[in-house]
């Protein structure tokens, strides 16, 4: 297996994935061609996304031959890492003779999750997302849907080995992709956000501060499914007290503001807290609740900043 070949393999996906996500939004395509191409970009998407641990483990696999280990041997070295006990009596004479360093430097713990700069669209949505609001930004106004489209990038951004990453970026994701689709597609926030653009210049981007309370919610929502990442002690019934008291709080704004809008997002949150209240498995009932938490969070963080406040004063009738 040669590493090499699976990187160039990575890069020539990477250009027909991003080819036929362009190409799914050209004029001419029946719908049921897009529905297939859309399926085959999630997939490419995926094999993408593992392409890069495919290279980790040919490198491994390179730098630890059988070869280079009888050379090793031969040169009197110590066998590098992996080499079975019964490799040589040199090789157990020499582990035998290795004395550990006093005070050496400990292994660094290996962390629940880390955040990276690049986002990994491993379940296609932010694409499917993106396309979407492109498609509606000629008649609607389209700042409400960005930030909803951002939240769900800023959940990409994050990495962990645990096997349950993907329950925790992909369930809270799909609530992400039904709310930005729901104000765009669905009465009452299809006609609202129309009227809106005959009175208001359309807004493509978040300024800073909005993208600030972004990560800011979406980092606290990793530190409380942190326990669940690490497979360390769950207490479920905690989580869910918390996610009330979130729910209990959640922001309606004042009474300025177009209600009806937000009472989808509340909704959606009601909806997680009895998800993680009605579950069996604990670690899906606690991303329930951290999803319940997050989706209040952002709510405070759209009300609290002028831009999404001022829209959804403009949009009540």
């Amino acid at each position: 297996m040669d590493p090499d070949r699976v990187d160039s393999l990575t890069q020539g996906l990477l250009r027909t994935r991003k080819w036929m996500e362009e190409a799914t939004t050209m004029k001419g395509i029946p719908p049921s061609t897009q529905n297939i191409m859309s399926l085959i970009v999630k997939r490419l998407s995926q094999v993408e996304s593992l392409l890069p641990k495919l290279s980790d483990k040919a490198k491994q696999m390179e730098s630890g031959t059988a070869t280079q280990e009888i050379l090793s041997l031969l040169d009197g070295k110590e066998a590098p890492a992996g080499v079975p006990a019964s490799a040589g009596a040199h090789a157990q004479s020499s582990d035998a003779e290795l004395v550990p360093l006093v005070g050496g430097e400990q292994p660094k713990p290996v962390e629940p999750y880390r955040k990276v700069d690049v986002e990994d669209d491993q379940f296609g949505l932010i694409g499917q997302s993106q396309r979407l609001i492109q498609q509606y930004s000629k008649r609607c106004h389209i700042l409400l849907p960005t930030f909803w489209l951002e939240s769900l990038r800023e959940i990409h951004r994050y990495k962990s080995e645990s096997p349950f990453l993907g329950d925790v970026i992909e369930l809270p994701s799909r609530i992400l992709v039904k709310t930005a689709k729901g104000l765009m597609t669905e009465a009452p926030g299809a006609r609202l956000l129309q009227d809106l653009m005959k009175h208001r210049q359309q807004e493509n981007y978040l300024n800073g501060s909005e993208m600030e309370r972004i990560e800011r919610a979406v980092a606290k929502y990793f530190q409380g499914i942190e326990p669940v990442l690490r497979e360390g002690k769950l207490d479920v019934k905690e989580k869910i007290l918390e996610a009330q008291t979130a729910f209990d709080g959640f922001g309606w704004g004042g009474p300025e503001l177009e209600k009806r809008i937000i009472k989808r997002l509340n909704q959606q949150v009601e909806e997680a807290l009895q998800n993680a209240e009605s579950g069996t498995d604990p670690a899906r009932q606690v991303i329930h609740a951290e999803i319940a938490k997050l989706l209040c969070k952002l709510q405070h963080a759209l009300l609290a900043e002028p831009r999404p406040r001022e829209i959804l004063a403009q949009m009540k009738p």
